[in-house]
């Protein structure tokens, strides 16, 4: 979103100055004709979007909720903000909260005050709110977010979980072998001929020596790698080959479609449901659904779909959805319920994550167990060889 400040002519021919806040050039022109004036000059002010860090879903998803609910009690927006406002913990949204409040009093609508917030409100929010305004229900709007955000974070949650239990075994497994290695072996074999070692044991006390005498470096190069890998990782060429491959993968990469399914889905249902144009929230999805790849197999669908093709067609030919997806979305149009179909699809695919999800879980732990154990086994075998080793010489 970008804010204009603009020059307009009223209809009484009355030149007056504004700002607003519109995705493009041709939604400020419409929204200021809405008003019943003519742009005449505008121009693209400096926006604070580029600053700031997005507020925690859970935060917003509250926020949503609470204020809906105010709203809907029939108190107006600014002294709905305002009790919001004294009733929020201390902390960022609160201070959010304060600099909106200041703003709805200024006679700024709601949506260009959560804009003038930087990055702290997603920009699914962002336009659902103006859309909400546009049409006279900002309450229900605003609940339909806070039921949006909460399942977002169910899934993010579902995901997180997932892979909690593989990085925890990944990190157990090397705090082992860094200990087998660097003191348990050392110390076993401190008494053996170190010439009639085996080789795996020669292989690993060379291991233990170079981690005991390059040890600070080690460090260093790790808090380095912790550092520099989101760097490259942010390079777009190394992000798409990254996210490409999360969907591709054998196996993973089908539950990983899955995941990006329900939450193409979710939002596409909530946008649609709120009033924003299918092409205009297929868009804005597109920018959301957190993977490069998908992102531009999309905008070709989406280049596709303005040229007169069928959505479910030029969905279907990107492979990087659940064909569930494009085939009920097939269904909405020939049909004409198109909303409700989104609703009953994206609620399918809720659930089909949660499950996707658990079976990404049962994938990676056998994997992660096995190489757990195929790594000690090898550490033991080198402490046990040259103990039988000795054991023969002595018989």
């Amino acid at each position: 979103m970008q804010k204009y400040s603009y020059q307009a002519l009223t209809p009484d021919g009355k030149m007056i100055r504004g700002t607003m806040i519109a995705n493009n050039d041709e939604e400020l022109k419409q929204l200021v004709a809405k008003a019943g004036n003519t742009v005449v000059k505008f121009t693209k002010m400096a926006s604070s979007e580029q600053g700031g860090k997005p507020l925690p879903l859970k935060l917003v998803g509250n926020f949503c909720s609470q204020l809906g609910a105010i709203l809907k009690a029939g108190l107006p927006l600014a002294s709905a903000l305002d009790m919001l406002f004294g009733k929020t913990e201390p902390g960022p949204l609160k201070k959010s909260i304060g600099k909106i409040y200041e703003m709805v009093q200024k006679g700024n609508s709601l949506s260009d005050a959560l804009a003038e917030q930087g990055k702290a409100y997603p920009p699914l929010m962002l336009n659902m709110v103006k859309a909400g305004e546009m049409s006279g229900d900002l309450d229900v709007t605003l609940n339909k977010l806070a039921d949006h955000f909460a399942k977002e974070q169910k899934t993010k949650n579902a995901v997180k979980a997932a892979l909690r239990y593989p990085k925890m075994l990944a990190l157990i497994t090397l705090a082992v072998v860094v200990l087998m290695v660097s003191v348990v072996l050392p110390k076993m074999t401190s008494t053996m001929d170190p010439n009639n070692l085996p080789a795996l044991t020669k292989l690993l006390l060379g291991l233990s020596d170079f981690i005991l005498d390059n040890a600070i470096f080690i460090v260093i190069g790790v808090v380095f790698l912790i550092i520099i890998i989101p760097m490259i990782k942010s390079i777009d060429k190394v992000r798409f080959t990254i996210d490409k491959w999360k969907v591709t993968m054998p196996k993973v990469g089908k539950l990983m479609r899955m995941v990006y399914t329900a939450r193409f889905a979710r939002s596409l249902a909530t946008l649609y449901e709120g009033g924003i144009q299918l092409i205009d929230a297929m868009q804005m999805c597109t920018a959301i659904v957190g993977n490069v790849y998908i992102s531009e197999k999309m905008e070709d669908a989406i280049y596709r779909v303005k040229k007169g093709e069928a959505i479910s067609k030029a969905m279907g030919s990107t492979n990087v959805f659940d064909p569930m997806l494009t085939s009920m979305i097939f269904v909405g149009e020939e049909s004409g319920v198109l909303g409700d179909v989104l609703i009953r699809v994206a609620d399918y695919f809720d659930e089909e994550s949660d499950n996707a999800t658990k079976a990404l879980t049962g994938l990676l732990e056998p994997i992660m167990l096995v190489f757990m154990a195929g790594v000690i086994v090898v550490i033991i075998l080198a402490i046990l060889l040259p103990m039988f080793q000795s054991y023969d010489s002595i018989a």
